[in-house]
């Protein structure tokens, strides 16, 4: 029975890729040579952002400047259902360059399959690009969800972004370049959707509402178990609310078997106010320390947000059309934004190495920044948050043996952003 799984499923495999083939190759073959060189675009671009983090204890060496990105990437498309995108990152602290390297074919209007390094489907949050993103860092629980990775995933909506969907199957190690362990595991399953049930409706209101879900799962080996949970000023340091990798408080991990992780997701938009709020999961199932039994690892992170800009206007001087070097329109802008935040984290007790003050249970978090904008490719940021957690941190040992501790964090960020 087992060996009939197998080979049905190798089968259906099979199948599978002669009909991404057949919808691949087939089109290519009506394409004109000059249809295609019309529709071969190119747009070159990139993001910068200078920041300086001021914390507040002043027992971390932690307040400094910083170039917090620095992306070049490439877009376009090649065919009129076929583009792409390649971005790598410059910054310093990253030592795996290429973040995005994909493509999309849309084989129906609405609908398309991406191939490549891209984002896993998962959360409202992560859908946000960098350059737009309100706040200085995501949210503590972002920590807990997968980031970008390789794999291959369908997309679109229907009846006019009434339901959307992303459903993907990935490495399950990260970005190329990520560790991979000699142990048997399983490609990590992602999907996520979204409604937006009064689309069809025209009450102000209600038209923007949407609701979503996120779902992961995949078999992994020990290589996977690496949890570093930051706060907004960890970011970019080795200071973490919570670690949790193979080394435990049982001594090494001899097994793991999945990694399951869950995102409720739901948000408005009303005129100039936008609320949002996501509640995420992340569980390890049967770690398997070298002393004891088998057992699981639970992590569970909230946030809630509003957006409201207070000037927000788009305009042409002159009446003139002008293009930017990517050939798209370049309007003058201004844009004034303030953003708040109230999040919370909670990690697993049962896990916490006794008397280490390396992790901590819980963590309260509260955000407020200011966005500015004159110009398409200028903004300036100004980020405030304070963390309050439950159980005290080792910031450092003094020569003469005495420890010094840290039960919250005040970070202050002012960031300078180019987007070209």
């Amino acid at each position: 029975m087992l060996n009939f799984l197998k080979i049905t499923i190798i089968y259906s495999l099979v199948i599978f890729q002669f009909f991404i083939l057949y919808f691949f190759i087939i089109p290519c073959k009506a394409i004109d040579i000059k249809d295609f060189e019309e529709e071969f675009i190119v747009y070159p671009g990139g993001i910068l952002q200078f920041d300086y983090r001021s914390i507040s204890n002043s027992a971390r060496a932690d307040s400094r400047f910083d170039i917090r990105r620095a992306r070049l990437n490439i877009e376009g498309k090649i065919s009129s259902r076929l583009n792409y995108k390649l971005e790598c990152e410059l910054q310093g602290n990253e030592t795996r360059k290429l973040t995005d390297a994909f493509g999309n074919y849309y084989f129906f209007p609405r609908h398309r399959v991406q191939f490549g390094q891209f984002k896993v489907p998962f959360s409202y949050e992560w859908s946000i690009n960098d350059k737009d993103f309100p706040f200085a860092e995501r949210s503590i629980g972002f920590s807990m969800q997968p980031n970008r990775d390789i794999g291959l995933m369908f997309a679109g909506d229907v009846f006019n972004n009434f339901f959307s969907y992303y459903l993907g199957s990935f490495n399950g190690d990260g970005v190329d370049g990520s560790s991979r362990g000699n142990q048997k595991d399983d490609p990590e399953l992602a999907l996520r959707c979204i409604i937006k049930p009064f689309s069809f409706t025209k009450i102000p209101l209600l038209n923007n509402f949407f609701s979503g879900i996120s779902i992961t799962e995949g078999r992994i080996d020990l290589n996977n178990i690496l949890l570093n949970v930051k706060s907004t000023g960890m970011i970019g340091t080795k200071r973490n609310l919570y670690t949790l990798n193979a080394n435990t408080k049982f001594g090494a991990l001899l097994d793991v078997n999945k990694k399951k992780r869950m995102c409720f997701e739901s948000g408005a938009i009303f005129g100039p106010v936008t609320l949002f709020f996501e509640y995420k999961r992340l569980k390890y199932i049967d770690l398997k320390p070298v002393r004891g039994d088998l057992s699981n690892a639970n992590f569970y992170s909230w946030y809630a947000a509003i957006l409201i800009n207070i000037i927000d206007e788009y305009y042409n001087q002159n009446n003139t059309r002008q293009t930017n070097i990517n050939g798209k329109q370049l309007n003058s802008y201004s844009l004034c934004q303030i953003a708040l935040r109230r999040e919370h984290f909670s990690g697993d007790s049962n896990w916490i190495i006794s008397n280490s003050f390396n992790s901590t249970k819980e963590a309260e978090a509260y955000s407020i920044a200011l966005n500015w904008a004159w110009y398409p490719v200028y903004r300036f940021l100004i980020d405030y948050t304070y963390t309050d957690i439950s159980n005290p941190l080792r910031i450092r040992i003094n020569p003469d043996g005495s420890i010094e501790y840290m039960k919250s964090e005040t970070s202050f960020t002012c960031r300078f952003q180019i987007n070209f």
